[in-house]
């Protein structure tokens, strides 16, 4: 049961961001250039020495040129790998079209190395309603003549050449001579839309419920918000009526008209119509009360069920001669998970260091541990890399060249680290009340204020502590008759280095209760530098 539990704190109660967030990023970042922004089932163990991709790279002329929207675009992503590769000679131009009667595809071009494939692609459709961009049914490559790989497929608009711009994407590659068919199904363009919420910031009592009653969305309810080392954090249920074709809302924000970039987090759906969010930014505290907050969402405005389908040969192996594969055998243990990396793979567009996950038997108290910070370097370069399911994927800024003569490691630092509390980490709740009042307590050497009240029927409780690198309690547990009681509710999942935690429990009667310390979280620094080279 122990564990049941904790998986469902762990990974039932939060999304981290997959394809969906990632589109949400890019479609900011396309609109205002001011926000900052992947599966491995391909990777054949042909390995070309390191002197060859020196060799092929130092060589490589300046040769492609490609229409400014399509690098404007993957720019916007933030994959200056690909547009590297494709400045470089690395990709193939195809630069041809197919019509059909909701409008004209056009691909552009295509770089297709070990790490994947990516085709640029831009799309001249009719409409006499304004949109931002637009998603498609299906994608699917098709390779000579027999098999198909699934695409990742969407796009933007972009207002300058009237088209919706965008990329597909597989983890798998193209293999040299062969010969390809593209077929793009049913697209569905969006509308973003934005709605000014006055004052949230700025009242002097933080308000709990925003109504909206605009294309579906019926309120916000703000669950908790708060400033702590460095960061503002708010965390907000986003309601929809029952019959919506909204799928993605969030809050943006601007400071006197300047956007400002936030990470968020879009958790599992407490009810199939509610969005839970929670959202950081780092900005200075004396700038909170300047902030402005607005609802951004995506609104369906039309469908089209077409099929294009377009042909094209692949002969540029260029990008794969260049790919650089090493073997690894290093291992590091994570609380209770070894990760085993295995294999570094670098293309001119992308680097990824695959790695084997793995459970293993552990005697401490660790639940879970998360680096927040991955750092690629390859002789004085120093990449940010993202976590994956079984691999870390970084983002070349340049061509890498003479790998032999580089030291090549890998930092891990930035850790969170969710611990299980003891049997002896508990605190009385006594004459439970609608009258809030706090007990001082400590956890694992932590202060922590517990202020606790009724509502209705349900007991309240808030815990916070002002050490900031204590990251906050994950979950309290109240036992009645040898049961568990788990809140209902949670502000924070300890996503965020955020000390305040509020809960619900429901239907708590009595008036004095034993509240015991389930998870908690702690920020620590943990580095670690392994050498791969």
């Amino acid at each position: 049961m122990d564990d049941l539990i904790k998986e469902k704190v762990k990974f039932d109660q939060v999304d981290y961001p997959n394809e969906h967030e990632m589109w949400i990023k890019i479609i900011r970042k396309q609109q205002n250039h001011n926000y900052k922004t992947k599966k491995h089932s391909y990777k054949p163990k042909v390995i070309l020495t390191a002197i060859m991709f020196t060799i092929v790279l130092s060589a490589t002329p300046v040769f492609a040129k490609y229409t400014t929207e399509i690098l404007d675009w993957m720019r916007n992503m933030n994959r200056t790998g690909v547009i590297t590769s494709l400045e470089h000679g690395f990709g193939q131009e195809v630069n041809k079209a197919v019509e059909n009667e909701a409008g004209v595809l056009n691909i552009h071009n295509v770089i297709s190395d070990q790490n994947g494939t990516t085709i640029n692609f831009s799309l001249d459709i009719d409409h006499d309603y304004p949109i931002n961009a637009a998603g498609f049914e299906q994608a699917l490559l098709k390779i000579n003549d027999g098999k198909e790989i699934k695409m990742e497929a969407n796009a933007v608009y972009n207002q300058e050449t009237d088209q919706l711009v965008g990329i597909l994407h597989t983890d798998e590659g193209i293999p040299h001579n062969s010969n390809v068919t593209l077929q793009l199904r049913g697209v569905t363009e969006t509308q973003w839309k934005s709605v000014e919420l006055k004052d949230v910031v700025q009242s002097n009592t933080f308000p709990e419920k925003v109504t909206i009653n605009q294309d579906g969305i019926s309120h916000i309810e703000f669950t908790s918000n708060g400033y702590q080392n460095g960061q503002y954090t708010l965390d907000y249920l986003i309601n929809l009526e029952e019959s919506n074709n909204i799928e993605h809302a969030y809050l943006s924000y601007k400071i006197q008209e300047e956007n400002i970039a936030s990470f968020g987090i879009t958790h599992k759906r407490p009810q199939p119509n509610v969005i839970k969010r929670s959202d950081s930014l780092e900005i200075q505290k004396e700038v909170v009360e300047k902030l402005g907050v607005f609802l951004s969402y995506s609104d369906t405005v039309s469908y089209k069920p077409d099929t294009w389908s377009l042909d094209f040969q692949y002969n540029q192996d260029l990008a794969k001669k260049s790919t650089f594969v090493m073997d690894i055998d290093e291992k590091i243990e994570i609380g209770s998970v070894q990760l085993q990396f295995n294999e570094l793979v670098i293309t001119p567009s992308e680097m990824k260091l695959y790695f084997d996950r793995k459970y293993i038997d552990s005697n401490s108290n660790v639940v879970h541990f998360n680096y927040r910070q991955f750092k690629l370097r390859i002789g004085e370069q120093e990449l940010s890399g993202d976590y994956f399911n079984d691999y870390i994927s970084f983002e070349p800024q340049k061509l890498i060249k003479d790998i032999t003569n580089k030291e090549i490691s890998l930092a891990l630092n930035d850790a969170m680290v969710s611990y299980e509390a003891e049997k002896q980490d508990k605190v009385e709740l006594t004459n439970i009340s609608d009258v809030p009042k706090t007990v001082k307590t400590e956890l694992n050497g932590y202060p922590i204020d517990i202020t606790y009240y009724k509502k209705g029927n349900d007991l309240i409780v808030e815990s916070e502590s002002k050490n900031e690198q204590f990251g906050g309690i994950t979950q309290n547990v109240i036992y009645k008759n040898g049961k568990r009681i788990f809140a209902e509710t949670r502000s924070n999942d300890g996503v965020f280095r955020k000390q305040k935690q509020v809960e619900t429990f429901k239907n708590i009667k009595e008036k004095d209760i034993t509240l015991n310390f389930f998870l908690y979280t702690v920020n620590e620094d943990r580095a670690k530098t392994i050498v791969l080279q």
